[in-house]
């Protein structure tokens, strides 16, 4: 299985595609009723030990509620944080998040609003939770915004530039 990327420059305009196999995955955004975010991660590339450090490290920052990680694949995992902030302070916390992916924080900032996976990715198991970090409790909201998203199969692929630099 194969992703290929294909750029094409004409002048000072640049045309992007990608031809990839893809999978529709559900998740829930950050943005509550009130207008606040709860904070959630997406981190990549770390042990579980890693990440763990670097949560414990803006829950203290930030004095934020307990923090559950959840995993399905070897260093990929998720973060959720119910204690409710500002867009503001969503965008503080996850810059100070070290193995966050930066995918993750770009869609974040482009949406205004944080979205994480609670459905399964095709050939992974089933999330599962594997570290609490205890601060204090906070409710899970009742109301979450569902979405609905496309996200390729293979992450990297082969780049075909046409003209250009």
């Amino acid at each position: 299985m194969t992703r290929f990327n294909f750029r094409a420059k004409i002048g000072n305009i640049t045309f992007f595609f990608m031809i990839a196999k893809t999978q529709t995955l559900e998740g829930v955004t950050s943005l509550q009723p009130d207008g606040k975010h709860v904070v959630m991660w997406d981190l990549e590339n770390c042990t579980l030990e890693q990440a763990e450090e670097t949560l414990r490290n803006v829950q203290r920052k930030y004095m934020l509620s307990h923090i559950y990680v959840a995993s399905d694949a070897e260093a990929s995992y998720r973060a959720w944080c119910f204690s409710k902030v500002d867009y503001k302070t969503v965008l503080h916390i996850l810059l100070d998040t070290e193995h966050l992916d930066p995918i993750f924080f770009d869609y974040t900032v482009k949406r205004k609003k944080a979205t994480l996976r609670t459905s399964n990715k095709k050939d992974r198991l089933p999330q599962k939770l594997v570290s609490v970090l205890g601060s204090y409790p906070s409710p899970i909201p009742e109301t979450w915004e569902k979405v609905t998203y496309d996200t390729g199969l293979v992450k990297r692929g082969r780049s075909i530039l046409l003209g250009g630099d």
